[in-house]
């Protein structure tokens, strides 16, 4: 995220929460404007992904596992108190809500169905931890960029059930 943009809780907002659906959405049955479904949708989906991305593209699961075993937040951190790393060296979620998995599925996805690279899945997926946890993401960019997050009081900490 551009965050030597971010001046205000509003820049943050406008910089760091997505809207509409992404690329791959349609693919999904995903949308940025529908977190809870989308949060079920991808939850529901990361056994079967798991089992098909292992099976038929190993390489992929590979890349996966690597990046989403390093501590770059591929995980439900906010929820459940898991860390910043949600998966076990075999791909397995550490936690048992909805969040996690759901945030596997998009990195996993992306890894095995798309050519994003490394930094576009992470960004994909802090795309969709903003969704899940606003007021966290959001406090975590205005931080980043240097700003008082005290003033958000007011947006909601998490989306959807643990």
């Amino acid at each position: 995220f551009p965050v030597d943009k971010i001046t205000t809780p509003e820049d943050a907002l406008a910089i760091m929460f997505p809207k509409g659906t992404p690329d791959y959405g349609a693919a999904l049955g995903v949308s940025y404007d529908d977190p809870v479904k989308s949060l079920e949708t991808l939850a529901n989906m990361y056994p079967g992904l798991k089992a098909e991305v292992q099976k038929n593209n190993p390489d992929a699961f590979a890349r996966y596992i690597n990046l989403a075993t390093k501590p770059v937040g591929i995980s439900c951190e906010y929820c459940c108190g898991v860390g910043p790393i949600g998966v076990d060296k075999s791909g397995n979620s550490l936690c048992g809500c909805q969040h996690n998995p759901a945030l596997l599925s998009v990195a996993l996805y992306l890894t095995a169905y798309t050519d994003y690279n490394d930094a576009e899945i992470l960004r994909e997926v802090l795309r969709w931890k903003t969704i899940f946890f606003p007021k966290n993401m959001i406090e975590l960019g205005l931080s980043v960029a240097g700003k008082d997050p005290s003033s958000l009081a007011d947006l909601p900490g998490m989306v959807g059930g643990c």
